[in-house]
């Protein structure tokens, strides 16, 4: 392996570990958002549904927005089991173990945890759709081509997946030959 991609194994692996922490930071705050719209006086309510334009049912608006942050809680844990997997993967390769049964174990969570995250940003975009409130987030984009590219994603998961399967089966075969 030469140095440039031992760099740039380097550097994904800093940086899948970084989002792995910003992943748990904002899990921990969703918690506390959850918990604390639950909490929270009746005026605060009131005027937090005011500035999300939720003019309904205080009580049901209250439930509503306790169930988007879950849902959002459930996009970021999904994201966070993916770079788990991609860093512990990335670690994998740079000790130059490519065809063994743990990176076929972790890029089984990688796509098992990205099919998640596509249907729980689904789910998303139709509790928006229900409040009909768009651009929340620039983070989790919620057009349709971007939904459309996220399953792309993961076709080309799918299929990596497949090849390091056919390639594992390959090694084992070529082990047991020598």
């Amino acid at each position: 392996m030469n140095l440039f991609t031992k760099t740039v194994l380097k550097f994904l692996s800093i940086v899948s570990l970084i989002a792995q922490i910003l992943c748990a930071f904002a899990e921990l705050v969703l918690l506390f958002a959850s918990g604390a719209l639950l909490l929270v006086s009746e005026g605060v309510k009131k005027q937090l549904l005011q500035y999300a334009k939720l003019n309904s049912n205080t009580n049901l608006s209250v439930w509503f927005l306790v169930l988007s942050c879950l849902v959002a809680l459930a996009i970021i844990a999904s994201l966070f089991i993916i770079m788990y997997a991609l860093h512990k993967m990335i670690g994998n390769i740079y000790e130059q173990h490519y065809f063994v049964f743990q990176n076929l174990k972790y890029l089984k969570l990688i796509l098992i945890s990205f099919t998640s995250f596509i249907i729980l940003q689904f789910i998303s975009q139709l509790f928006f759709a229900q409040t009909h409130t768009y651009n929340v987030s620039d983070v989790f984009s919620e057009s349709w081509p971007s939904l459309m590219g996220n399953i792309l994603l993961l076709a080309i998961v799918y299929t990596i997946y497949v090849v390091f399967k056919y390639g594992i089966s390959l090694q084992d075969d070529s082990n047991n030959v020598i």
